[in-house]
């Protein structure tokens, strides 16, 4: 421990390693720089020195001067007299001074940010790629013409505006683009050594995820062909790609890399292959090669570097700035929780999963009377004492209204949904100093992927749920259902899928029922028949609850209304004053203008008003204070007449029978049927023939089959009765002549 902390600030000292690395790297980069012989001495075409120690002060910032200025004065005093060497020396530490401290007052804080950062980039291009390498050269270039430097040795010839300037100037900008981030990797690593772990990281994270194996190996090939003709296939004029011909090849493959596999892969990369290309170019360039067509090629490459780089750290962002969006669009930033979305993908990549819904319906009244504030810390706090129950993989996921989902790794979770609600049954929230502890019912199902219809299954979910709340346990909804879960689920589909198909292709059969009034006013009801793709019977009471749950319910009636006109209106003079009774759902009731809509249909199908019974399923939303009162007083003033379907099915009927305001009353068959064996069946029906008529309302008796029943029900004053006695069911269009063929479309 003592040796790794001595190490440690060591490595962290400006006295330490930031003290030796330059006097250790500068040699060592030198020897590395590319050089070339002119008629006039030596000219560098990479010079790695200033991107090294460029690469210090991003490392140690300020620290780093002492160790640069001894690293300076060791190199440049042994290989020139104290007053040359001075000169340079001064010259280098003056430009890394003035470059230096004009970065750091226009970054401020951010001076050290990895390569890579997009915002930084244009700083770091004026500053360090640009100012600094332009200002040494403008120097050293001045040194050599001043003579205050020997020429002899020197890389600056006397002429400052010379070939040799020019392809030293190039050198050193090359090298501040390209090669500052390979010495930055080298530094950093050197005083963090976790550093070159978190950069192969980095590197891994920054390829685009849709990168596979077969297209990293079609890279490679290609840059390995292209660099095999370049460098071991000998030059020649039948064969253009092992000479400088190819050297703009490399253009497309490094942009592809840039756009597919991120900034550091290809700055890296990139850097490294400019060093082998250029330390091997006698391999590919021609003998006759001179310095006027090294000097394009070099600021061709320059210009490259800075494109390929530019490229590379913009498409990186995208990539990340893409990851980001859709990774806050798999959390809910109200509750900070992650949604549905989350929970599809968790579910697609898990091999098994156990969906445990939780529903707290008093939240709802709750966060009415304390404010939406409450719903939101309830189920943030309640999600968080739920965490330790889970493993890493798993989560809780918020839903919308007063509802929570869990997902469990694998299936068979019995035992740890047993300990979930033994927790959930110990959590109470304390608001404003009052306890808040409202029920909350469970309910788990276990799933496959892929999960096509989560919504549903949600949906199914929560019905188990509300039923835990009266039970007090928890619910398996695999337990609850003779078919599986997905399998049911995909069921309603399919059904959904019938009805829509029926709606847009007169798939639905219209069957009639003649119900006898006792003052020989006779009408017909009217109802709707479905069959599935095997021609099979589909009970109504299996595609009614698809079309409430769908909102299908004002088409389904829309459709079968406009069927009963034009059957009326077409056959007029066969059935002169036909009446027909038809069910309207009660949310087709609470529709906005639906008596004007029902007029204009009236309109044109020439149909009177009074033709048509309207049978409504008793309900809260009929009384003077629902949403369908006032639609029952507008289809009878406009002359419809309404009936009150299966009176004595729901809860509170004599309540709702004291307040609605209809014409008619449609007793429940069950009660018909029971009458003569139960005698509180007979009592009901007696009473309710009583209390409709004080509300002057007609009475309809459903279920009639015998005689005996028939005349009993005379006796207590039903109107009208309807059952196997009067006539069976069948096809609407049965009730005109058999060869008439029923329409295949409706007119606009």
């Amino acid at each position: 421990m003592i040796i790794t902390a001595r190490l440690n600030r060591f490595r962290q000292s400006p006295w330490g390693l930031a003290l030796i690395l330059p006097a250790i790297l500068m040699p060592l980069t030198t020897q590395l720089s590319v050089r070339l012989w002119m008629l006039d001495g030596y000219v560098y075409l990479i010079y790695l020195p200033l991107a090294m120690i460029i690469a210090m002060l991003l490392v140690y910032d300020w620290k780093a001067f002492p160790g640069i200025a001894t690293g300076l004065s060791l190199y440049y005093f042994n290989r020139y007299a104290p007053g040359p060497a001075a000169a340079i020396a001064a010259t280098w530490l003056l430009v890394l001074l003035s470059g230096w401290s004009g970065y750091r007052l226009q970054v401020k804080r951010r001076w050290g940010v990895s390569y890579g950062e997009l915002r930084l980039m244009p700083n770091r291009l004026f500053w360090l790629a640009f100012f600094i390498p332009s200002l040494f050269v403008f120097m050293m270039q001045g040194l050599a013409t001043a003579g205050l430097v020997p020429l002899k040795g020197s890389i600056f010839p006397w002429e400052p505006f010379s070939l040799h300037t020019l392809l030293n100037f190039q050198s050193v900008l090359l090298a501040c683009v390209t090669m500052v981030p390979v010495c930055y990797l080298v530094v950093r690593s050197l005083r963090s050594p976790g550093y070159l772990r978190l950069t192969i990281f980095r590197l891994r994270q920054q390829f685009s995820p849709e990168v596979s194996k077969t297209e990293g190996v079609v890279w490679t090939l290609l840059l390995a062909f292209l660099l095999t003709m370049l460098l071991q296939v000998a030059p020649g004029r039948q064969n253009l790609l092992a000479t400088e011909y190819g050297l703009p090849l490399m253009l497309p493959l490094m942009l592809w890399a840039a756009m597919r596999f991120g900034y550091l892969f290809t700055g890296l990369l990139w850097a490294l292959l400019l060093m082998v290309l250029y330390q091997l170019r006698d391999r590919f360039l021609h003998p006759d090669t001179g310095p006027y067509q090294l000097a394009v090629i070099s600021a061709n490459l320059l210009v490259f570097s800075l494109s390929l780089l530019l490229m590379a750290a913009i498409t990186t962002r995208q990539r990340r700035t893409l990851a980001r969006t859709k990774a806050a669009a798999l959390n809910d930033p109200v509750m900070n929780l992650p949604n549905l979305r989350a929970l599809s993908l968790a579910l697609a990549n898990s091999p098994g999963s156990t969906l445990c819904f939780l529903t707290i319906p008093d939240l709802d009244r709750l966060s009415r009377i304390y404010g939406l504030r409450l719903r939101i810390h309830y189920k943030s706090s309640l999600a968080a004492h739920l965490k330790p129950e889970l493993q890493p993989e798993e989560d809780v996921y918020q839903l919308p209204g007063f509802d929570l989902v869990m997902r469990l790794e694998g299936s068979g979770q019995l035992a740890r949904i047993e300990k979930i609600t033994a927790r959930l049954k110990d959590y109470c929230l304390s608001w404003d100093g009052l306890p808040v502890h409202p029920g909350i019912g469970v309910s788990y199902c276990s799933v496959l992927p892929p999960v096509n219809h989560l919504y549903e299954l949600l949906g199914e979910l929560s019905g188990m749920a509300e039923l835990s709340l009266t039970s007090g346990i928890t619910e398996n909804l695999q337990q609850k259902m003779t078919q599986p879960v997905q399998y049911r689920i995909s069921k309603k589909i399919a059904l959904l899928n019938t009805i829509q198909q029926a709606l847009k292709s007169n798939g639905f059969q219209l069957i009639a029922q003649r119900i006898c009034g006792v003052r020989g006013d006779d009408y017909h009801a009217v109802w709707l028949a479905l069959e599935n793709d095997h021609r099979e019977p589909v009970p109504a009471t299996e595609f009614y609850a698809v079309i409430n749950e769908f909102g299908l319910t004002w088409e389904l009636d829309c459709w079968r209304l406009r069927q009963i006109l034009s059957f009326i209106n077409q056959h007029r003079t066969r059935l002169p004053g036909i009446r027909i009774a038809t069910e309207l759902f009660t949310l087709s009731l609470c529709r906005p203008g639906l008596a004007k809509e029902i007029q204009a249909m009236l309109q044109d199908y020439c149909v009177e008003p009074w033709q048509l019974i309207f049978y409504v399923e008793e309900s809260p939303m009929l009384t003077p204070h629902g949403g369908g009162y006032r639609a029952i007083d507008q289809l009878r003033y406009l002359g419809c007449r309404v009936a009150i379907s299966n009176f004595g099915h729901g809860y509170g009927s004599y309540a709702l029978l004291k307040q609605i305001e209809a014409d008619m009353l449609r007793l429940n068959g069950e009660f018909v049927r029971n009458m003569f064996n139960n005698s509180l069946d007979y009592q009901i029906i007696e009473s309710t023939c009583i209390m409709a008529r004080l509300k002057k309302m007609q009475i309809v008796a459903a279920d009639v089959e015998t005689q005996e029943a028939d005349t009993l029900l005379r006796k207590l004053g039903v109107d009208y009765l309807q059952g196997a006695l009067y006539g069976e069911a069948k096809p609407l269009y049965s009730l005109v002549e058999k060869d008439e063929a029923p329409p295949q479309r409706l007119p606009d």
